[in-house]
């Protein structure tokens, strides 16, 4: 079969790499390439291919938000993020994209990505980028512990908040990194019994063990088995102690 394909990246020289590796496969055809999020969208809207390599970090709109407008756009090609930074991977598959290639590339790694998408185009399989009728819901959230990626069971965490610019997860007896914004994992997690309880903590209200009034209408509560102490702020009260059924 034939892979309609886009290359979209700002950097020329990594571009002309990835061209001329992919271009070693039969079945890819590069029908176009741009060098900015835009024109890259713009391509993609006007040609629609069967796969899209894009990297993560470009100055206009990055790859994130590039699947996401074609996400809402309805587009269905495959995506394949390239990028020089492995942060990005859990956003990757938090967004459907079909692989996550580290550059400098790896042509075997290249190879392999390509293989497989072949096989998913031709087995017209329901994993890709734009699967939203997906019934698989795991109870699992990715999660950094160092350079390691930790699927951590949801009913273990105890509160997601903010620190600097970091999302850090309490979960346990451990502390993880996610690379979700609050508002994105309350957004995930609401069905989960999780609750916003302030703009800087999202909490599992099941791990939720005492709570006494604090200054200017807000509540403190005692969460998880070490009584972390948790603000709840005073516009959150009524909907917190509706939840609890107080």
């Amino acid at each position: 079969m034939q892979i309609n394909t886009i290359v979209i990246d700002d950097e020329y020289l990594a571009r002309e790499e990835l061209k001329f590796l992919i271009s070693k496969m039969p079945c890819i055809k590069i029908i176009g390439e741009a060098s900015c999020g835009f024109d890259g969208l713009d391509l993609v809207k006007r040609l629609n291919p069967d796969l899209v390599f894009t990297d993560i970090r470009m100055p206009d709109i990055n790859g994130i938000q590039l699947i996401n407008e074609m996400n809402n756009l309805g587009i269905k090609s495959k995506v394949i993020f390239t990028t020089a930074y492995d942060q990005y991977a859990i956003k990757a598959f938090e967004v459907n994209a079909t692989d996550y290639i580290l550059k400098p590339y790896d042509e075997e790694r290249v190879a392999k990505a390509i293989i497989r998408i072949k096989n998913v185009l031709e087995n017209n399989d329901n994993e890709g980028v734009n699967n939203s009728s997906s019934t698989i819901s795991l109870n699992k959230l990715p999660l950094w512990k160092g350079d390691k990626l930790i699927l951590v069971d949801i009913e273990n965490i105890i509160y997601a908040y903010t620190e600097g610019r970091e999302i850090l997860i309490k979960a346990d007896k451990e502390t993880f990194l996610s690379s979700n914004s609050l508002q994105e994992l309350e957004k995930k997690l609401k069905e989960k019994g999780f609750f916003r309880t302030h703009r800087s903590y999202l909490v599992n209200m099941n791990k939720i063990k005492e709570i006494s009034p604090w200054f200017n209408g807000a509540y403190m509560a005692k969460i998880g088995n070490f009584d972390d102490e948790i603000i709840v702020s005073k516009k959150q009260v009524k909907k917190f102690k509706e939840i609890l059924g107080i």
